[in-house]
Formats: C-alpha cells, structure tokens, sequence
C-alpha cells in the first residue's frame, strides 16, 4: 500500500520534532500536508462546501464547536483532518491507537481514545472531551460510533450530543458524500475520485428540550446534507 511509507516518514518525523514545538503542534505541522499529498497521488479530490456561511467565531475557532459526520469509510478522519479549516479534536475508538504508525500520530493529535466495550471508560472519555470544549477546543466526532458497512446511514448514538448540552456549545452538522465509494469497508485500494464534505447550519442546545431531540435534529439535517445536488 503506497501510503505506509508516507504513514511511518509523518510519525517518525512527528516524534522527533514534538519535543522542540509540542506534540500537537507537530502534528498539525506534517498531518495536513502529508494527507493532501498521499490523497493526491491516489487521485482524490477534496471538496468543502459551506464553510464560509458559517460564523465567523466558529470558522476561526475562537468559539468551540462539535462537529458530527456520518462515517462513511476508513478514510473520514484524515481527509477531514485535512480539510477543515479548523483543527478539531477527534474521538476515536480505542482500536485505532493499536495501528502501527497510525495510532502514533493519533496519539501526537491528542484524540480522545473511547473504550466502547466499558462504559466507565467512555463515561471517563466524554468528562476529557467536556473539558477540552471548556477549554476552547473544539470537537468532532461520528455519531454512528462505527463506519457504515453499506453505504447508508446507521442509528446515532447519544453521547456527543449530551455533552453538547452540558458543554452549552453548537453542533455543526456535517455531510461525507463519495467516501464509501473512494474506500469501500473491506478493501484497502482507494478508487479516486470526489470526497466532499458539506456543512450544514449549526444546531444550538439551548434550542432543544434534550440530547435526544439534538441528535434526532442533527441526523435529519446530515440526511438532508446528503439529499442535496
């Protein structure tokens, strides 16, 4: 697989640079750029639509925000780490820290590791994403907890959207079209081709009566982005 190679150069390049500039700084110097190019050379093409109708507070990241996505392949968190402007914390599911290379870089972004399988753990996990957002930090994370394995959407699931409500901050409602068809599950070679990520009008807490109303609120908006020629 091409991108091992530029996989093992970023992680290594990532520790030997964190002790001089931190290790979230070195990533965000190599990740962005590294992603760009291995996307590139399989000829995929990248494509943000909406950004710019969002506040101006939460295009530059002077207020946190959560962003919620459908998960659609493998390859969500890098190209989204790619694209957007801002530079959210992910929460990831604990199984990606024990990927060679890959769980090293995830480890110098600082992601939010979740224990699915131990409730305390991800209890514990979701206490660390609160304080982050208090902190200023902004969030993103995939409410289906997994990726789709047939194209279409799966059930959300609560958590992101009760600590939206505690954290009193917005959710922005985002759309992956063409990464189910760029990498489908079970396959590791990557077709090129158009990954676009529409953004949809943030939804905020105050608005609704429970997490259980903003996730429905934030499926029907994702469904809708999806919809969209």
């Amino acid at each position: 697989m091409i991108a091992a190679p530029y996989l093992a150069l970023a992680a290594s390049l990532g520790f030997l640079l964190a002790p001089f500039v931190g290790r979230r700084r070195a990533f965000w110097l190599l990740a962005p750029g590294w992603i760009r190019q291995v996307a590139a050379s399989f000829g995929v093409r990248m494509h943000l639509v909406g950004w710019d109708d969002l506040p101006e507070d939460l295009k530059t990241s002077r207020r946190p925000a959560i962003f919620v996505a459908n998960h659609a392949s493998f390859c969500d968190p890098p190209l989204l780490i790619s694209t957007l402007p801002c530079r959210p914390v992910f929460i990831a599911k604990k199984e990606l820290a024990y990927i060679p290379f890959l769980g090293w870089l995830i480890w110098l972004a600082g992601f939010i590791f979740v224990d699915r399988g131990r409730q305390s753990r991800a209890v514990a996990s979701l206490r660390r994403a609160a304080w982050l957002i208090r902190e200023g930090q902004s969030i993103a994370a995939f409410p289906e907890g997994t990726r789709t394995r047939t194209g279409f959407i799966q059930p959300f699931k609560r958590g992101v959207f009760a600590l939206a409500m505690k954290a009193e901050v917005p959710v922005i409602p985002m759309a992956i079209l063409g990464g189910f068809r760029v990498l489908p599950p079970n396959d590791w070679r990557v077709a090129p081709g158009d990954y676009t990520i529409r953004v949809g009008a943030p939804l905020r807490p105050q608005d609704f009566p429970n997490a259980q109303a903003l996730m429905k609120s934030a499926e029907e908006a994702i469904h809708r982005l999806l919809a969209e020629e």
